[in-house]
């Protein structure tokens, strides 16, 4: 069953805290899955795999389609601009 944000379902903003992110499935091979449940078990660099797998799209998507990168501000960009 598919996560429900806040702005799909306002109603849930008073009660339980929804997640603001979508659910996506991949099948990946079993040497990958070691190495990334690997880099989170060594490490403080990352919380999950999920953040592993969010990073790596996130750079893919910087990398194979820059103009299109531009449309959204990123995080750092948004705390800049705010100071």
């Amino acid at each position: 069953m598919k996560k429900q944000t806040t702005e799909e379902n306002p109603s849930a903003a008073e009660g339980k805290q929804l997640r603001n992110k979508a659910t996506i499935c991949a099948t990946v091979s079993p040497w990958l899955k070691r190495k990334l449940e690997a880099l989170v078990d060594e490490g403080d660099d990352f919380a999950s795999v999920s953040d592993i797998v969010s990073l790596a799209c996130h750079e893919f998507l910087i990398r194979h389609f820059p103009d299109e990168a531009s449309e959204k501000p990123t995080a750092a960009e948004k705390n800049t601009k705010s100071k």
